[in-house]
């Protein structure tokens, strides 16, 4: 997970510690970001194509 904060630096160290899965992830990028869901999971989906949760 600190390649998801090296890439969104608006996520907290206690955000990174409750987030298990993809659908958490978009969630918190929607957040801290103000996104669309759809933009929050475009972005995530490009993000994670070759890491796992």
């Amino acid at each position: 997970m600190r390649d998801a904060q090296a890439k969104w630096d608006r996520l907290t160290t206690a955000d990174l510690e409750h987030i298990k899965t993809k659908a958490q992830l978009i969630g918190v990028v929607q957040e801290r970001y103000v996104l669309s869901h759809e933009v929050a999971a475009k972005d995530v989906e490009i993000w994670s194509l070759d890491r796992r949760f």
